[in-house]
């Protein structure tokens, strides 16, 4: 199986940096799994990252189909709305800090560029405003359309600030291309155990989320959001501290220095 998308970091990055990456995308999908359970629990049949399934919800919406049986068809249409303005939000902020995307000319290197993790950080500002809604609200249900936009823009942003790594069928907010790269490898044997291992982490993830932000709303709803929050910002940090500016000298692969060590 041939990937659709090049794993540039796979050329330059050591083992460590690579697992720490994928353990970083493996929290996003958890965070994101949360963030579906507590919207389509809580607020009506509606996604706010899985953007085919709201397309077939606005479908049966439009088709007549309401609540309880179908759904709240305005709930479907901010989503998408919102997590388009997400993606196209996006768009600028990595160009604006594309000045540290590794190229053959500086050869800087990073398997986390810092444009991703400052993309992430207006997602976690985002993220931070819902869960003070959701917690000083009498009934977060009533403002069900002012929480799905924060957290389809939110999600929105992430998507495709993940998207920039280039990482082979992995976004953290739509799981099936995922899936079908996993399977269709795991038949063929075309996926080595580094790949594997990233595909069946991030979708148990996914899953693993959304029985949590089940849980959670059943024990201890005030406090739900708080988790896909505080992953995200645990995500921030770690790829701040541990997944550094690197200079490349020499052949591809070749161990390379800190950015400030090879600047001294």
């Amino acid at each position: 199986m041939n990937d659709r998308v090049v794993d540039r970091a796979a050329a330059h990055a050591t083992p460590t940096e690579l697992a720490i990456r994928d353990w970083l995308l493996v929290g996003l999908s958890l965070a994101t799994g949360m963030y579906e359970a507590i919207c389509f629990l809580s607020f009506g049949k509606v996604f706010t990252a899985a953007m085919t399934g709201n397309l077939v919800l606005l479908g049966i919406g439009v088709a007549g189909t309401h609540q309880p049986a179908g759904p709240n068809a305005v709930t479907v249409v901010i989503s998408l709305a919102a997590f388009a303005a997400g993606v196209a939000l996006a768009v600028p902020i990595l160009k604006a800090f594309s000045g540290d995307k590794e190229t053959e000319d500086n050869h800087v290197f990073q398997a986390w560029p810092r444009r991703v993790s400052i993309a992430l950080a207006i997602a976690l500002v985002l993220q931070a405003a819902f869960v003070v809604v959701w917690v000083t609200a009498a009934s977060p249900a009533r403002l069900a359309y002012i929480l799905i936009a924060l957290s389809a823009l939110a999600l929105g942003l992430q998507a495709n600030a993940v998207r920039s790594l280039n990482v082979p069928s992995i976004s953290t907010t739509a799981f099936t291309a995922a899936y079908i790269d996993l399977f269709s490898g795991l038949v063929t044997w075309s996926l080595n155990a580094h790949s594997a291992r990233r595909l069946t982490a991030s979708v148990v993830a996914m899953a693993a989320g959304a029985l949590l932000g089940d849980l959670m709303l059943s024990h201890a709803h005030s406090y739900v959001p708080v988790v896909p929050t505080v992953l995200t910002a645990v995500v921030i940090a770690i790829a701040w501290v541990a997944l550094k500016p690197r200079t490349t000298s020499g052949p591809v692969g070749q161990q390379a220095l800190p950015v400030q060590q090879a600047v001294k």
